[in-house]
């Protein structure tokens, strides 16, 4: 079984560097993935900036197909806060997203004004403007004997590109739904044009997501939130994941998600007290690949304090 292990994680190194190498134009999905999703919205809506009425700063871990070498890790910082008195919300995050030899790096600062539409319900408006860095070097594709080559060894690619987005975010108490654009420039990351028909080695194409959600009140205890984000980009199937989650008293959430023809996931997430809030995931991976990986982790810290605000006389949100 190991050597099966072995073999497998070898060739996709090789088709790794073959796809970084080869004259074609590389289309997926770029944005990072996250199953809990709902606990990190910002970092794929800026429209959600300071929805929360809270300063907030939110650490998430993803670990994905644990014991695969070269397998996808993604940290990211997030931190944003409410001008309620302005009806505005600032926030600014950082993420880093590993996927064997690729490394980027994402830098963004959001700003999102909301329009009460209703007694109970806003309309937000968001953008965001950041730098994305791009890295590719061999040296996470060493194979048995490869270590002396020295075409195995050094940088392959780097480029620092801008980037901007924006999206709308219709929310209450209960409801919310949603629709962003993150990356809204496709760059390219070549430098220049291959000979094969002009091809560019390598884009960074938009991304879509939507995103919705509700909350049910089942008794005075418990409440039941189903929700889901759908991922478009061109050149790959879209990614949907549905979820469900009980909450027990505002204090304790429970549910599961499916990835469809990915994975399936249980989320815990306690609330500490009323400003520390943590959470976990574990994906079972459904495709060819749960064979040779022992599922995702993935992990979420969230720190709110609303004390600055109250001092500042803030209004009583309505979420």
């Amino acid at each position: 079984m190991n050597t099966i292990k072995t073999k497998y994680q070898s060739v996709l190194k090789v088709f790794l560097m073959l796809v970084l190498l080869s004259p074609l134009k590389v289309l997926a999905q770029q944005e990072p993935l996250y199953t809990q999703y709902m606990f990190n919205a910002m970092s794929v809506n800026p429209a959600i900036t300071g929805v929360d009425e809270t300063l907030n700063m939110t650490l998430l871990s993803r670990l994905q197909w644990a014991g695969m070498d070269g397998a996808p890790e993604t940290y990211s910082f997030a931190a944003q806060t409410p001008f309620t008195n302005l009806d505005m919300g600032i926030g600014l995050s950082l993420v880093a997203d590993n996927v064997g030899p690729v490394k980027n790096y994402y830098f963004n600062f959001n700003y999102a004004y909301r329009l009460q539409v209703t007694n109970t319900m806003k309309l937000s408006f968001g953008i965001k403007a950041g730098i994305y860095n791009y890295y590719v070097g061999l040296d996470g594709l060493l194979l048995d004997g490869a270590s002396n080559d020295p075409s195995f060894q050094g940088q392959i690619e780097r480029k620092m590109q801008p980037n901007v987005g924006a999206g709308v975010y219709l929310y209450d108490d209960k409801f919310y739904a949603g629709f962003s654009v993150p990356r809204m420039i496709a760059n390219r990351l070549d430098n220049s044009e291959m000979e094969s028909g002009g091809n560019v080695f390598a884009q960074v194409s938009q991304h879509y997501y939507i995103m919705a959600g509700y909350t049910f009140d089942i008794d005075k205890q418990w409440k039941l939130r189903p929700s889901f984000i759908n991922k478009m980009v061109s050149g790959a199937p879209p990614s949907t994941d549905l979820a469900v989650q009980g909450i027990y008293k505002d204090t304790y959430w429970l549910g599961a998600s499916y990835r469809f023809g990915d994975a399936v996931a249980i989320l815990a997430n306690m609330k500490i007290n009323s400003e520390l809030f943590i959470g976990y995931s574990y994906d079972f991976t459904l495709s060819e690949l749960s064979t040779f990986n022992k599922g995702s982790h993935e992990i979420v810290i969230s720190y709110s304090y609303s004390g600055l605000l109250d001092k500042l006389g803030r209004t009583k949100p309505i979420r």
